[in-house]
C-alpha cells in the first residue's frame, strides 16, 4: 500500500511539475526540461520504493516509463488539436464561424508555429529561408523510429 502511495505522490508530482516547466511553450520546445522533470522525480521516487520495499527498481522503470509516454501523447494531443483549441476559444461566448477561424489563426497559425520553432531552436533563417537545425534533425529522427 505504501508503494502505492509513492507512486501515486509521484505521478501526481511530475505532472504538475512538467506543466510549470513548460510554462506556456510547447511541449516541442520545452521537451528537455519536462525529461529533467521526469528524471528528477524518478530517482527519489525508485530509491523511496526501494526503501519501502514497495516495488522492484526494474518494474518501477517499465511503469515509469510507459506513464512518461502516455503523458507526452495526451499532453501532445491536447496541444496539437484545433478542435480543442477552438472550443477554448469559444469559452468566452459564442462567436461567428468567420471570427473564431481569425482568432485560431492569430494565436495559433503559421507565423506562430514559425515562432516557435524558431525559439526552441528548431529552426534558424538563412537568407529568408527556414532551415531545420541540428537540434531539429535529431528530433526528427528520434520520431521517425517512433514511427
Amino acid at each position: 500500500m505504501i508503494g502505492l502511495a509513492i507512486v501515486g505522490a509521484a505521478l501526481l508530482v511530475v505532472a504538475i511539475g512538467s506543466e510549470l516547466a513548460l510554462r506556456g511553450i510547447k511541449l516541442q520546445t520545452g521537451l528537455a526540461r519536462v525529461l529533467a522533470v521526469w528524471a528528477g522525480i524518478y530517482l527519489p521516487a525508485v530509491a523511496a520504493l526501494l526503501i519501502s520495499g514497495g516495488a522492484s527498481p526494474f518494474s518501477f522503470t517499465l511503469f515509469w516509463g510507459g506513464a512518461f509516454l502516455s503523458w507526452f501523447g495526451v499532453r501532445s494531443h491536447i496541444e496539437s488539436s484545433i478542435l480543442l483549441r477552438m472550443v477554448h476559444l469559444l469559452r468566452r461566448g459564442p462567436m461567428a464561424q468567420a471570427a473564431l477561424v481569425s482568432e485560431y489563426l492569430a494565436l495559433c497559425g503559421q507565423s506562430a508555429r514559425t515562432e516557435e520553432l524558431l525559439r526552441g531552436g528548431l529552426a534558424t533563417e538563412n537568407a529568408g529561408q527556414l532551415v531545420v537545425t541540428a537540434k531539429g534533425k535529431n528530433i526528427l529522427a528520434v520520431v521517425e523510429k517512433l514511427r
